[in-house]
């Protein structure tokens, strides 16, 4: 996976409705029987006899540009997968060994969840504007994100699920992890929980002292720039560029759904936002508030002092 997402494929002639028929032939043959409602947006889900929904988003971008016959494969695969997850416990049957080893935190939209696993995300930690920090409890065949009517019933208490959580999440694997510019990092991989490791900045990039800008477009990217001398604006505003080509350049959308559009600013377990965009262009626009120039300024003198 590049940090920009997957490279174009020729365009096909597929469109939403043939992903339509493939899923509702795939979930017909594995006895669910399907209707088709379409949202605002032209946006169709299918809805189960039995009262499930099934959405298409995630599927059609997955994929988007397959020739006709590796897509049917990959919607049987996918909706394999989904009613596999149907057999999975209840959060609330884990046990406690298995809910620690099965626990996640996750950055989240602070409007609950994501699109396709919403929840109830009232007992969530504020992260930074916009996100709020989340538990996931990660199966393997799907990660189903908790809501806050579920958390009384769990083996084990909240501050518990958060410390265990953030230790698995650091843990996840990631599959690149390089510095592809001077002083900008990126950190990128299939799991979920990649651009959730923003949490714990230091267990990735090590001690920055002055704080670390970084950026979470979607779930499985992370990009950063750690402030550590004079050149961290220039690493700063080359990190924007990255994230703008990000934004702008994902024409099956972001992988999951946009996550942050913003630059981040996190320092000393505080974080903040330093970008935003003009109302009337839509330029990105750097900004430094107070707490952010201090941290250059101290960041330049360090340099200073230690050349001195």
């Amino acid at each position: 996976m590049g940090w920009f997402g997957r490279g174009r494929r020729e365009e096909s002639e597929g469109s939403p409705p043939s992903l339509v028929v493939l899923a509702q032939r795939a979930l017909a043959e594995r006895g669910m029987e399907t209707t088709v409602e379409v949202l605002p947006g032209e946006r169709a889900r299918l809805v189960g006899t039995d009262g499930r929904v099934f959405l298409l988003e995630n599927l059609a971008a997955q994929v988007h540009g397959e020739p006709p016959a590796v897509q049917a494969d990959m919607v049987a695969d996918h909706f394999d997968r989904m009613i596999q997850a149907y057999s999975e416990p209840a959060p609330e049957d884990l046990g406690a060994d298995e809910l620690r080893d099965r626990i996640r935190l996750r950055i989240l939209s602070e409007h609950g969840g994501t699109p396709s696993d919403p929840a109830d995300l009232s007992y969530a930690r504020p992260f930074a504007p916009g996100l709020v920090l989340g538990l996931c409890v990660d199966y393997p065949t799907m990660v189903s994100t908790l809501s806050a009517s579920a958390l009384p019933k769990l083996a084990l208490g909240v501050d518990e699920l958060f410390a265990i959580g953030q230790l698995n999440t650091d843990d996840e694997p990631v599959d690149g992890h390089a510095e592809i510019a001077p002083g900008v990092f990126v950190v990128e991989g299939e799991s979920l929980f990649v651009a959730s490791k923003a949490v714990n900045l230091p267990a990735l990039f090590g001690s920055s002292p002055f704080g670390t800008v970084f950026a979470i477009p979607h779930r499985h990217l992370l990009l950063a720039a750690p402030i550590r001398d004079a050149d961290g604006l220039q690493a700063v505003q080359t990190l924007a560029g990255m994230l703008l080509q990000v934004l702008t350049t994902q024409e099956r959308g972001l992988p999951g759904g946009q996550l942050s559009p913003l630059l981040l600013f996190s320092r000393n377990g505080q974080v903040s936002a330093v970008s935003g965009f003009d109302e009337e262009t839509g330029a990105m626009r750097i900004e430094v508030d107070e707490r952010f120039q201090e941290a250059l300024e101290q960041a330049a003198r360090s340099e200073g002092t230690s050349e001195g």
